[in-house]
């Protein structure tokens, strides 16, 4: 697998080319959307007000919080296409900004939680990030269990989350999520993937949510406070 540079434009270039526009559905839409129905049960258990979200993508989870949680928000993308796309899905230009994750100066605001989906294991630098956030605050973050080549690593067990945040990020919960094998899980999408694939019983399967998380692929969710 010949894996892509971690750079802001292969990221707008990804952006740029999601011909199917699966990128930009609705967020109850899209293929993330356990992850995020996940991740806004956390941000009420944990009573987090002020959320920054790091590695914001195209707003797709800025618009089910701005909906769904009672919270102030700010997210910030290294990737300009991204930022673009957020507040064309959300309408809000002042709470997204491009920012590089890596560097200190990214973070100077005042919150108490960061949101960190999707994101780790896109950087090399991953730990040097976490090390950016201020001590004490809730943390909710993802890694997948399946390997892109957009992907610096992946985790196959719980531990292996815990052997490499688990220093930096006092873990008190990791949840595995499966990840839906459509990129559009609308009912209407999700109806006609039932009828093309009425004769193969183990697509079937998978498309009705029965395959295995290690099979079909998912995410950790872990939170905890930043050391």
């Amino acid at each position: 697998m010949i894996k892509k540079l971690q750079e802001s434009h292969v990221y707008d270039e990804w952006y740029l080319g999601d011909k199917e526009m699966y990128l930009d559905l609705p967020y109850y839409h899209s293929c993330y959307y356990p992850l995020f129905k996940e991740i806004l049960k956390q941000i009420k258990r944990q009573g987090i007000h002020l959320v920054l979200e790091v590695g914001c993508g195209n707003g797709a989870l800025a618009e089910l919080l701005l909906e769904k949680a009672n919270i102030k928000y700010r997210g910030f993308d290294f990737s300009p296409v991204a930022i673009e796309k957020a507040i064309t899905r959300t309408g809000h230009s002042e709470l997204f900004y491009i920012a590089d994750a890596t560097l200190p100066e990214s973070y100077d605001l005042f919150y108490d939680g960061i949101i960190c989906t999707e994101v780790l294991e896109h950087i090399e630098q991953d730990l040097e990030v976490i090390q950016n956030w201020q001590t004490g605050i809730t943390c909710i973050c993802s890694v997948p269990n399946f390997d892109s080549d957009y992907h610096t690593r992946y985790f196959r067990t719980k531990q292996e989350v815990v052997d490499r945040y688990g220093e930096l990020i006092d873990i008190d919960e990791i949840i595995m999520i499966k990840k839906p094998v459509l990129s559009n899980i609308s009912w209407k999408n999700y109806l006609r993937e039932l009828r093309w694939n009425r004769y193969r019983p183990r697509r079937l399967l998978e498309i009705i949510g029965l395959g295995s998380f290690d099979k079909v692929g998912g995410w950790f969710l872990f939170s905890g406070r930043r050391r």
